[in-house]
């Protein structure tokens, strides 16, 4: 599936839960006006319970959806970075055609990775016979050579402005703002003029959410209480910011 797919997919899920949570806000002080009291069993015993849950907020719970945004977003942004390695290698024949810095970043990033076997990441999935096998194709005369597409997709470790740059200038794409800037569904959606200005409201916005994202997850000091509507307009924002990323970093590989 590509990531963009992907990432829709999940988002559709997560929008699926965020209207139940908003209906079922709704609902809890009008349900007594069409549930049918004279009715006998343990139905009623759930309405009670449902009617006076007073004390639980959707607050709560759209402050984890948010949390799983950025992890669909975060998992986006490495599935990306995978694909656009694949399709930037493939147009090698040899293995001394591809560029010396990206050679060098595949043997610097996939020795990090097996430098960190005593402490791996419990949410990535790591070969390790595969990555020395792979690391071993990929010598001068080599017409099977194959990078080890998860070394780089593992520096993804977030979804700040920082990680996305660095992520993607291992691959020699480098300063996407200004071409995610242009992208005229991100400005308007941010209100913005100008692709330079759209960048940095952009870099801007991203680092609020994970800000979020982060004092939610890690039970911060500052104390973050989403609304619907607050959850709503993330969706859209990080929609609109993954397909104009994926249509830049296609457009700057593409002319290579």
């Amino acid at each position: 599936m590509a990531p963009l797919e992907e990432l829709n997919t999940r988002i559709s899920e997560l929008k699926a839960d965020l209207g139940f949570v908003a209906l079922a806000a709704q609902l809890r002080p009008r349900i007594g006006d069409v549930v049918q009291w004279q009715a006998q069993g343990a139905v009623l015993d759930v309405v009670r319970q449902f009617m006076n849950s007073k004390t639980s907020r959707p607050e709560g719970v759209y402050g984890p959806l948010l949390v799983r945004l950025l992890a669909a977003f975060e998992r986006f942004v490495r599935m990306l970075v995978v694909r656009s390695l694949e399709e930037r290698v493939s147009v090698f024949k040899k293995f001394e055609e591809v560029p010396e810095g990206l050679a060098n970043r595949n043997l610097i990033l996939t020795g990090r990775v097996l430098a960190s076997i005593g402490a791996p990441r419990e949410h990535l999935v790591i070969d390790i016979e595969a990555l020395i096998a792979n690391l071993a194709s990929c010598k001068k005369g080599s017409q099977s050579f194959k990078f080890n597409t998860e070394a780089f997709s593992a520096t993804v470790t977030g979804a700040s402005p920082a990680v996305i740059d660095k992520a993607f200038e291992n691959l020699d794409v480098t300063d996407c703002w200004d071409g995610v800037g242009g992208d005229a569904a991100l400005a308007k959606l941010l209100g913005t003029r100008g692709a330079r200005a759209t960048g940095e409201r952009t870099k801007d916005r991203l680092k609020e959410l994970w800000r979020w994202r982060n004092q939610l997850a890690h039970a911060g000091d500052e104390e973050i209480a989403l609304t619907e509507q607050q959850l709503q307009d993330a969706i859209s924002f990080i929609v609109c910011f993954s397909t104009a990323l994926s249509n830049v970093v296609k457009t700057r590989l593409a002319g290579k």
